[in-house]
């Protein structure tokens, strides 16, 4: 068993750099291998993440979409809210202090007779005392009642 020993060791002696080549180029090729696994592991990794990115971005869209329509409904309901309660018939000055002292009659305030006739409350009190309705005994504005409440502006 030691000649063959002594012969693979004068063998290895006579052709070392082919050994030597050999070897160099084997960890070359590990190395190489090692590279290709690690790019492949990393081209899984980045399709995965685009798959990622595309759902991110379909729902960002949805979201942006929902937000939207829901920013439109809300101006739309505001802009609803908002919006002055016009008289039925503007007409002449005759149906105007007819609706005026017919609202006095049935207890309304003059602030509100003002906002819905879109008048003033001096030119309310002008109607009703054009109409022959003493003024002093009409509810005048009470500056609280006409307040807002505390609170959201929209009910």
């Amino acid at each position: 068993m030691a000649e063959m020993w002594m012969e693979y060791k004068e063998f290895y002696w006579a052709h070392r750099e082919v050994f030597r080549v050999l070897a160099a180029s084997s960890v070359f090729i590990c190395v190489q291998f090692g590279i290709l696994l690690w790019t492949l592991r990393v081209m899984g990794e980045l399709s995965s993440l685009r798959e990622r990115m595309g759902r991110l971005v379909d729902g960002l869209a949805l979201l942006t979409d929902t937000t939207e329509a829901g920013m439109s409904a809300l101006a739309a309901e505001i802009a609803q809210v908002n919006r002055k309660a016009s008289p039925a018939n503007p007409g002449s000055r005759a149906t105007v202090q007819k609706r005026v002292k017919d609202a006095v009659r049935k207890g309304e305030r003059i602030s509100r007779i003002a906002a819905l006739e879109s008048l003033s409350e001096s030119e309310v009190r002008l109607h009703l005392a054009l109409s022959g309705r003493d003024p002093v005994k009409t509810h005048a504005a009470d500056p609280a009642d006409d307040a807002v409440p505390a609170g959201s502006l929209i009910a």
